[in-house]
């Protein structure tokens, strides 16, 4: 039997609570890790840290580091810290789970891909989105081939997170506006659209990485037209170009009057579609009889209705936090750190969803000049 990987926890915010939690309570994750040294400089997420007997408070993140026994660290922080956390820990020679983004700064990706590699050590960027059930079924058609040649995919995370700038975190435009990381990049930079969307053209194994983009962003979604989002925009839209041809249409937004979020995946190929445009709701699959056209002038073929039983005959159920999502990524970067071997998404395929983002946000500041994106391949 594999012995528990010890871990250590840098920030103690929601996202932290929900891995403590699968970890110490999910089935497929129960006894597999044992957490022994938690982080956060927020005194009050360090007074809740010191409630907890079972495990170290580190006084800093390199006390952290300097923890005996320490094997893993997961990273909650927010996002500025996340890339000098990263290299900081592998460099450290500990394996490293990191929550979205991967880096907010071009010239940290190579930092993380170059500590992943000398150390020896597993990185998993935590972009979950990739891992539900309907985008690992988009991924299955384009990597089957079942729907043909792709030829287009689209993610949308419409995302209101206005409760991040207001006091309490409700209230209305009288309730005192506090700072947020939001306000750090703009809102394709967070992913959650652009690593699923690239899922969705190749398959979890092998995701398709763009190339280039043309992006546009916008401020309508902001209280007269001022967000406080600021300086970071509220809605951003970006069309992505593949090595291959393929199209992939990506939206993000910070400030959007929509509830609840609205979260899509959608592939096209030469002989079908999927499209899912709620996550956790019925999608549709539309299969070709070829190239025949009926007497009412529509393309003739099968379409029926994907719902959890049709998935589940493709990708095995899995309860839990964000549809099970959480708990699949997880395991992946637990069997990687057992079996010795890249997880799926490792630092370069990492870096392929998180410069993709970067380059739409320069290519929105630009007022939408296309903006080529180095790929990052084995």
């Amino acid at each position: 039997m594999v012995e528990a990987l010890r871990y250590g926890l840098v920030g103690y915010g929601l996202n932290a609570l929900g891995h403590i939690s699968e970890l110490k309570n999910h089935p497929r994750l129960i006894g597999r890790t044992r957490w022994i040294v938690g982080f956060d400089p927020d005194p009050i997420a360090n007074q809740m840290l010191n409630k907890i007997e079972s495990i170290k408070v580190a006084k800093s993140f390199e006390d952290l580091l300097d923890t005996d026994e320490l094997e893993a660290i997961i990273i909650s922080s927010p996002p500025q810290y996340h890339a000098d956390q990263a290299v900081a820990a592998l460099e450290a020679g500990l394996h490293v789970f990191s929550e979205v983004p991967m880096v907010i700064n071009v010239k940290d990706i190579k930092k993380i891909i170059n500590a992943e590699e000398n150390s020896g050590k597993v990185y998993q960027l935590g972009e979950n989105y990739c891992f539900y059930s309907e985008v690992l079924f988009a991924g299955h058609l384009a990597s089957s081939g079942k729907i043909g040649p792709i030829v287009y995919s689209e993610s949308e995370y419409l995302h209101d997170v206005t409760y991040r700038w207001r006091k309490g975190n409700f209230g209305n435009v009288d309730t005192p506006r506090i700072d947020s990381w939001y306000q750090l990049f703009d809102p394709l930079m967070y992913a959650h659209t652009i690593g699923p969307a690239q899922v969705a053209l190749g398959g979890i194994k092998k995701p398709v990485p763009f190339v280039e983009v043309i992006s546009y962003t916008n401020d309508i979604g902001g209280y007269q037209g001022n967000p406080i989002c600021h300086p970071a925009k509220a809605f951003q839209v970006g069309l992505f170009k593949t090595e291959t041809g393929a199209i992939a249409k990506c939206a993000n937004a910070y400030i959007f009057a929509r509830e609840p979020s609205r979260l899509i995946i959608q592939v096209t190929g030469r002989l079908g579609t999927y499209e899912c445009y709620q996550i956790g709701k019925p999608g549709r699959l539309f299969l070709t009889d070829g190239h025949r056209i009926s007497k009412s002038r529509h393309r003739e073929g099968k379409s029926k209705i994907v719902d959890n039983n049709e998935l589940s005959t493709i990708i095995p159920p899995v309860e839990g936090l964000h549809y099970g999502s959480s708990v699949r990524i997880m395991e992946d970067w637990l069997q990687a750190i057992n079996n010795n071997i890249k997880p799926l998404i490792h630092a370069k395929i990492a870096a392929n969803f998180c410069l993709s983002g970067i380059a739409a946000s320069k290519s929105a500041r630009s007022g939408g000049k296309p903006i080529k994106i180095k790929i990052f391949s084995e």
